[in-house]
């Protein structure tokens, strides 16, 4: 239900799928925007991330690392779960969890309708692509504390 309200079917069209009352619906996606909520806030604490801005609708958020120096966001979905990424410039083709980070950025991208480049690393890639999620949150640009 969660990635349905998130692609913007009503309510009215998921209770109706499912066979349950609209109110169930609400309900339920309330219940799920606040365990999306939970989790990027618990990841952000786990990885000492101060947060500036987050979606528990979109399964984002956005902050600052001070132990890395570096802007953070925390991605979730339902088919991988929640991910910690690191704004960093590195040496991906060395790097035996590119094919991993490659898997979930297209699917992230997937969710969120936006293309992205194949011939970029995934360094690059990370970054182009939560510039944009974060432009079409209408979220103002990364803030370093």
């Amino acid at each position: 239900m969660w990635l349905r309200r998130r692609k913007k079917v009503p309510p009215s069209e998921i209770a109706e799928e499912l066979n349950v009352s609209r109110p169930f619906v609400s309900k339920a996606h309330r219940i799920a925007k606040q365990r999306v909520s939970k989790l990027l806030k618990n990841a952000a604490a786990i990885n000492r991330i101060t947060l500036n801005n987050s979606s528990s609708d979109h399964g984002f958020a956005v902050g600052y690392c001070p132990g890395t120096g570096a802007n953070s966001y925390i991605t979730f979905s339902p088919r991988f779960g929640v991910h910690v990424w690191f704004d960093h410039e590195g040496d991906c083709s060395e790097c035996n969890e590119s094919s991993e980070c490659w898997r979930i950025l297209k699917d992230l991208a997937e969710d969120w309708h936006i293309e992205i480049p194949t011939s970029m690393p995934p360094t690059d890639v990370a970054s182009m692509l939560f510039k944009r999620m974060m432009e079409i949150l209408k979220w103002s640009g990364e803030k370093r504390k």
